[in-house]
C-alpha cells in the first residue's frame, strides 16, 4: 500500500500558515495609498483590569458630524488590524472605501499582533474571550462623546462572524451587524465540510469521503469530554466501531487500518485538535444560540464559491434563525463569483487566493457600504 496523508483542517483559510516570501512584490492594487480623505487616528487603549492592551486604527469621515461607525472583527487566527494575508489588506481596503463614503471605521490588532498584548493565558484564548476584546472596543468607542451620538455596528468576518452575534446578543449599543462569511453551522459541521472537500480533491472516491465525515463528525462529538484520559478512550472507541462498519473497499480507499486513516495516527490526530482549547471551543459552541438572540438589523453575506464555508447553507439557517426568532430586519446576499475573502475567483480554493490581484471586489464594498447608509435605525 502506497504512503498516504491527507492534513485534517484546522478551520478556516486564516489559520492556514501561508509565507509571505515577497508579498511586497505582489500586485495588489487595492491597497490604500496617500492621501487619505477621511481624517486617521492611532489608538491605544487596555480592558478593565488593564491585562490586555489594543492597538487600533479609526478612520472618521470629514466634515461630518452623524455617521454610522463599524469595529471590524477579524477571522480566526492572530492578525494584524489590516488582515494582512499574501500581501492583501481586506481590512484596510474595506475600512478605506467605507470611510471615504461616510462611514468610521475601527479596525483592531488581533491579540499578539501589532500593538496589542497577548492576555494573560493566550493558550486558553477562544472565541468567547475574543467576543470580550470587541466589547472592550466598544466600551472605548462609547467613552468618545462624538462616537457615541452615532450607530455603532459590527462586521464580522469568517469567525469573527459568529463572534458579532456573540456581542450582539448582549449589548444593545449594537445596531447593526454585517456577517461575512459566517459559519453558523457550528465548527463541528464546518471543519467536517472543509475535510470533505479536501479529500475529494485529493480523489477519494464520494462513498469513502462520505464514510469519512461520518467517522469525522462522530469523532468531534467526544470533545465535549473534559477528562483527557477518558477522551483517548472514547476516540478509540468511536474508530473502533467505525472500521467494524466498513467494507473493505472503503478501509483501503482511506487507507484505514486499526491505527491510521488517510496516513495519520488517529488517537494523535485528533487528540491534537482536542488540547487546542480554542478548537474545543469551536467544536463545542452552537452559533445559533446567540444569533436566535439578535434583534438588531443583519446583513449576511456569502460568496458563492467560498470553499471554507458553505454558502447556501449558512445563508439559509442565517435567516430562518433570525426570522424565526422575530427579527425581520435582515437581507441574506450570497455574493455570485466571490471566495471567502470576497475576491473575483475562478475555483474558490485557498490556493488561488495569492494568485488573484484584487483584495476584494468593488460590488462587495459597494454592497456593505450601500446596506449601512440605507437601513436607518
Amino acid at each position: 500500500m502506497q504512503s498516504y496523508s491527507i492534513k485534517i483542517y484546522l478551520p478556516f483559510i486564516l489559520l492556514i500558515v501561508f509565507a509571505q516570501v515577497n508579498a511586497q512584490n505582489l500586485n495588489r492594487p487595492q491597497t490604500p495609498k496617500e492621501p487619505f480623505n477621511y481624517n486617521i487616528e492611532e489608538v491605544e487603549y487596555d480592558n478593565a483590569d488593564k491585562t490586555i492592551h489594543y492597538g487600533a486604527t479609526l478612520t472618521i469621515p470629514k466634515n461630518l458630524k452623524k455617521f454610522p461607525i463599524v469595529i471590524i472583527i477579524s477571522g480566526s487566527g492572530s492578525q494584524d488590524r489590516n488582515g494582512l494575508l499574501l500581501g492583501h489588506q481586506p481590512y484596510w481596503v474595506l475600512a478605506d472605501y467605507l470611510s471615504n463614503n461616510g462611514v468610521a471605521v475601527l479596525r483592531v490588532d488581533d491579540r499578539g499582533t501589532g500593538k496589542s498584548s497577548k492576555g494573560t493565558n493566550p493558550k486558553k484564548t477562544t472565541s468567547l474571550d475574543l467576543s470580550f476584546d470587541v466589547e472592550n472596543s466598544l466600551n472605548y468607542l462609547l467613552q468618545r462623546k462624538e462616537i457615541k451620538q452615532n450607530e455603532i455596528g459590527l462586521i464580522g468576518h469568517s469567525e469573527g462572524g459568529i463572534i458579532a452575534p456573540m456581542v450582539a446578543a448582549r449589548r444593545k449599543e449594537i445596531k447593526f451587524l454585517v456577517l461575512w462569511g459566517a459559519p453558523v453551522i457550528g465548527g463541528a459541521i464546518t471543519n467536517t465540510n472543509q475535510n470533505l472537500l479536501a479529500l475529494r480533491k485529493a480523489g477519494i472516491d464520494s462513498n469513502a469521503t462520505a464514510s469519512f465525515g461520518k467517522l469525522h463528525l462522530s469523532m468531534l462529538e467526544n470533545f465535549t469530554e473534559n477528562d483527557t484520559a477518558l477522551f483517548k478512550i472514547r476516540i478509540d472507541s468511536t474508530y473502533k466501531q467505525w472500521t467494524r462498519q466498513q467494507n473493505t473497499k472503503i478501509l483501503k480507499a482511506l487507507y484505514a487500518n486499526d491505527q491510521f486513516i488517510v496516513g495519520q495516527n488517529v488517537n494523535t490526530m485528533y487528540k491534537q485538535l482536542y488540547d487546542i482549547n480554542w478548537m474545543r471551543y469551536f467544536i463545542n459552541y452552537n452559533p445559533k444560540e446567540d444569533l436566535k438572540l439578535v434583534k438588531c438589523r443583519v446583513l449576511a453575506m456569502i460568496g458563492e464559491k467560498d470553499t471554507q464555508v458553505d454558502a447556501d447553507t449558512n445563508l439559509a439557517l442565517t435567516e430562518t434563525i433570525l426570522k424565526e426568532s422575530g427579527n425581520k430586519r435582515v437581507l441574506i446576499k450570497k455574493m455570485p463569483s466571490l471566495n471567502h475573502l470576497f475576491q473575483t475567483a475562478t475555483t474558490g480554493d485557498v490556493l488561488e487566493y495569492q494568485k488573484i490581484a484584487e483584495t476584494m471586489a468593488p460590488f462587495a464594498l459597494e454592497s456593505i457600504n450601500q446596506w449601512i447608509h440605507q437601513q436607518k435605525q
